[in-house]
């Protein structure tokens, strides 16, 4: 599952699972593919960049391209969800007949979290499980179908994203100002050592009492969001610089480059050097 996820190999991928109560993602993650998580029941935290929302059963989480999440439950309760990701190559040609309409825009449109009417979901559940019924069958027909109902499930996305744009509705995001505060003290100061002693320290706060209340807020420990937070700046220095792997660990706060090399796999399935080698730009 983790391969199909992040490999740059698989242009789609579509899965349905049941969890068992208390399911937590072992790590976040992150991929150059957009992703759409739909839940079919149950309830969920979704921890996406430096935001954390609560996500219902009949709401669709919309993910961008290169953003760091991470699910975590809510009360241990068990959940269904469908997750889809797909690199917008896979329907290349036809995005291309269609330039006057954009049908990836809404992904950077600032909705995480999606509400639909009954409806709505009933249509999107058909969507998402005609899908699923698909994976595994690479017959002409079937590689026809799969795009069509891709670009269906996009085209109907896309209106209600714009909808919920319109009308303003809130995407239910969780918000904490000591954990807020903590956040951008992290995001300006990672290329620092960082602890968390050090930062328990910087606010006052008792190392135990800032584990907890980070975990339950955010869904990530203290050192998984600092490493997310070094991940981001190390793709970019990857993506647009010809710096050594080595110079990139030193410059995001690694210290050394096996643990840089170690955190950053986990992160995004890639070795520095294999990301570099499919995501440079110069």
């Amino acid at each position: 599952m983790q391969e199909y996820i992040y490999s740059p190999h698989y242009d789609f991928y579509i899965n349905k699972v049941r969890r068992v109560p208390g399911y937590y993602m072992k790590t976040f993650h992150l991929h150059k593919k957009y992703e759409i998580y739909y839940l079919l029941d149950g309830t969920r935290k979704y921890f996406i960049e430096n935001s954390v929302y609560l996500v219902n059963a009949g709401n669709i989480v919309i993910i961008d391209k290169d953003e760091v999440h991470k699910t975590g439950p809510v009360e241990n309760a068990p959940h269904t969800r469908f997750v889809l990701n797909f690199n917008p190559e896979y329907i290349g040609a036809i995005l291309d007949s269609v330039k006057d309409c954009d049908l990836l825009s809404f992904f950077s449109m600032g909705v995480k979290v999606l509400t639909l009417s009954i409806k709505e979901q009933g249509l999107f559940e058909s969507i998402f499980q005609r899908l699923n019924d698909l994976v595994g069958n690479e017959k002409p027909e079937a590689i026809l179908l799969r795009k069509a109902l891709l670009t269906e499930l996009l085209v109907n996305l896309k209106e209600c994203v714009c909808r919920q744009v319109e009308q303003n509705v809130s995407s239910k995001q969780i918000h904490n100002k000591t954990i807020d505060k903590i956040s951008n003290y992290i995001a300006s100061n990672y290329r620092e050592p960082l602890s968390l002693n050090g930062i328990a320290a910087e606010f006052f706060l008792s190392p135990c009492y800032l584990s907890h209340l980070f975990k339950k807020t955010t869904n990530l420990t203290i050192v998984e969001y600092i490493n997310s937070v070094r991940i981001r700046a190390a793709k970019n220095y990857l993506e647009t610089t010809n710096l050594s792997i080595t110079e990139i660990a030193e410059q995001t706060g690694f210290g050394t480059t096996s643990h840089f090399s170690r955190m950053f796999k986990l992160g995004s399935g890639l070795s520095p050097n294999q990301y570099r080698k499919f995501y440079h730009r110069n």
